[in-house]
């Protein structure tokens, strides 16, 4: 009897442990953001994201069904010249031109980051029926610059 329990212990450690090979797999599967500047990482949209830079739009996802985890890395440093920008982010549910449709969810996650750090973390979501645009969230850099210091 023993050796029946002493062999389940050892079978659920051997099921519980990960090898190097499966770290290194997962160090090479997350991705680095850089360590100087500014970064929006957008990880799971539906339907679609846009993103804006003092009115001028600099990154739109295209239309995205069924909220998959997505790899966004948008590199805004070169958008930042003195500071005060502006930065929008709109999330639209749904298929243009936005008439009235079966599609109740929407989903948004993402990270804005500065010099390698996360200074903000959203993750908004709804079963509402909205269509069109369902989230806006706007931040001025200078301030979103404040928050790291």
């Amino acid at each position: 009897m023993k050796q029946f329990i002493l062999a389940i212990i050892v079978v659920i450690a051997g099921c519980t442990t990960t090898s190097s090979k499966d770290q290194n797999q997962e160090e090479k599967s997350t991705p680095k953001v850089q360590s100087k500047g500014y970064v929006l990482a957008i990880s799971e949209i539906d339907n679609s994201v846009s993103v804006y830079m003092e009115d001028s739009l600099i990154f739109t996802s295209g239309t995205i069904h069924s909220s998959p985890e997505v790899d966004y890395k948008i590199d805004l440093t070169p958008f930042v010249k003195d500071g005060t920008e502006e930065l929008k982010i709109e999330l639209y549910n749904g298929v243009e031109p936005y008439e009235p449709q079966a599609d109740p969810y929407w989903e948004v996650r993402y990270d804005l980051i500065i010099d390698g750090e996360i200074v903000d973390f959203v993750h908004e979501f709804g079963d509402d029926n909205g269509i069109g645009l369902v989230y806006e969230n706007t931040y001025i850099i200078e301030e979103w610059t404040k928050i790291n210091n």
